[in-house]
């Protein structure tokens, strides 16, 4: 993706109509060409809610017209060409606190104005409408030129025109400046991912958008897209995404080397927020939402600010599955990558020394986390109230710990964090038995005191109850929820349906 270095700010320009009153001599026979008022006056400019990302056929500041650099300098006049004819060069007044141009004379006809460029009094430009069709004008609607208008007999007439400037920026010190008579500044948030998994491979197989990807080792650069949407008075997020969707992901450079960044449009006097939506691409080439944030509309890409967006080096940082170091300036931790099958069947059989029973798969779609199939895994039961019959098989539905969103909701009172905890720290209770662990676990689960846990298990519950924020990184277990797809988990005990099943896995 081409980086953006120009882009620009946006203000509206209009003509104002009012009606002038003209008297005609009767008794004159010959009728003059009379010629009307046309003044343009600037006013604020609000982008509509309706934007059109078509990139158009013509230059635009993203890639090449020549908008002026934005400057703190003061507007003094307005040159402009209509059709195409000699420059014509209009001062700004200001009257009753708003700016506009002394009058221009023309006689009633139809024109167009064919190019409009606002000035400091030095001579320097300070801003340029956009050529019709360019990216910036078809992006938000606005308004260039070539502009038709039509002057009518008696009238003032009014013509609307947009103007724009640019800052250059670069990812690092970057910040677009609104000066006077500007309602919006175009800010940048730039964003970067890793992925630390130890399926790598999965991910770089052949069918993956990943594939020759550069990467060293299980730590590699993630392929993402952003979406922005604007947030209502309220904070709630609304339907209208403020960034371009053919700009808004990393992967034609399959996100080595550099950030995305991401334009959003801020109304200057007016306090926003948005939300915005951070979707990695998966191994299947399938974008999946991760995370869900909000920033102000102060946020932009700014090295050297560690309270900014994205910290000190001016760029939002993620990793999914962490195992990278504390000294990174990481900004959101995202829990590791469990490549859960979608179809399957699953089995419980005799208990083990190291767990309350061994579960085992067939028929799944997806064999890449439960690489053992037939061998089995150790597994416990995930509540107290539903059985289950050891040596029959029943079709599986996957769930996992570090996805809580998607877990069924008769499970939602139970402490993840807490049960993540205790599978990872059995080895800290080496005198337990795995009655005494599948104790632990059911107290977790109900605190209910007719479980009666002996005094090791009640420790190793309540001690798992403290760290109900546990998250699995990279090296860690997490459980993987197995649950008959024909069994309603939320039936009381002693119906058909069945026993929901926790199996410790290795992401």
């Amino acid at each position: 993706m081409k980086n953006i270095k120009n882009i620009g700010i946006i203000t509206g320009l209009f003509l104002a109509l009012t009606i002038i009153s003209c008297n005609k001599d009767e008794t004159n026979e010959i009728l003059e060409l009379q010629q009307q008022d046309v003044v343009f006056d600037i006013n604020n400019f609000i982008p509509p809610d309706v934007q059109t990302s078509s990139k158009g056929v013509f230059m635009s500041a993203r890639d090449g017209e020549d908008f002026p650099e934005c400057s703190d300098k003061v507007p003094s006049y307005v040159e402009l060409t209509i059709d195409d004819g000699d420059i014509l060069r209009l001062k700004l007044v200001t009257l009753n606190n708003k700016t506009e141009t002394e009058v221009l004379k023309l006689v009633e006809g139809d024109y167009k104005l064919t190019s409009f460029i606002v000035y400091a009094e030095d001579g320097s430009p300070l801003w340029a409408a956009p050529i019709e069709g360019s990216y910036y004008e078809l992006l938000w609607n606005l308004t260039g030129v070539d502009v038709p208008f039509t002057v009518l007999k008696f009238d003032k007439i009014k013509v609307k025109v947009d103007v724009l400037c640019y800052v250059p920026y670069d990812y690092e010190n970057f910040g677009f400046a609104w000066f006077a008579y500007t309602p919006i500044e175009i800010h940048t948030v730039c964003f970067f991912g890793d992925i630390c998994t130890k399926f790598y491979e999965y991910f770089h197989n052949e069918e993956s958008p990943y594939f020759g990807q550069h990467y060293d080792g299980y730590d590699f650069a993630a392929i993402f897209s952003i979406v922005v949407k604007a947030n209502d008075e309220f904070g709630v997020p609304t339907d209208i995404v403020v960034n371009d969707p053919d700009f808004n992901s990393n992967l034609s450079w399959q996100g080595v080397g550099e950030p995305l960044c991401i334009e959003y449009p801020d109304v200057i006097g007016i306090d926003e927020t948005f939300t915005y939506e951070i979707w990695l691409t998966m191994a299947e080439g399938d974008p999946k939402l991760v995370y869900t944030g909000v920033f102000d509309d102060t946020a932009v890409a700014d090295r050297g600010n560690t309270n900014g967006f994205g910290g000190d080096d001016g760029v939002f940082d993620f990793v999914v599955g962490n195992c990278s170091s504390d000294y990174n300036d990481l900004n959101l931790e995202l829990p590791a990558f469990l490549p859960l099958p979608t179809t399957g069947e699953f089995m419980v059989d005799d208990h083990l020394v190291n767990a309350y029973f061994d579960v085992n798969f067939r028929g799944l779609d997806n064999e890449i986390l439960f690489e053992n199939g037939g061998n089995g895994y150790p597994a416990y039961c995930g509540d107290l109230n539903h059985l289950i019959v050891q040596g029959t098989w029943y079709a599986a539905e996957f769930y996992s710990s570090l996805e809580v969103s998607t877990i069924p909701a008769h499970f939602n009172s139970y402490d993840w964090g807490a049960l993540n905890w205790l599978v990872n720290n059995l080895e800290a209770y080496p005198s337990l038995s795995y009655l005494e662990i599948q104790g632990a676990i059911w107290w977790v689960i109900h605190r209910d005191t007719a479980i009666n846990p002996g005094a090791i298990e009640n420790q190793l519950a309540l001690d798992a109850l403290t760290h109900s924020d546990f998250i699995p990184t990279v090296g860690d277990y997490a459980i993987v929820l197995v649950h008959d797809a024909d069994s309603n988990p939320a039936s009381p005990e002693g119906s058909d349906d069945t026993q929901l099943v926790i199996v410790r896995v290795d992401p």
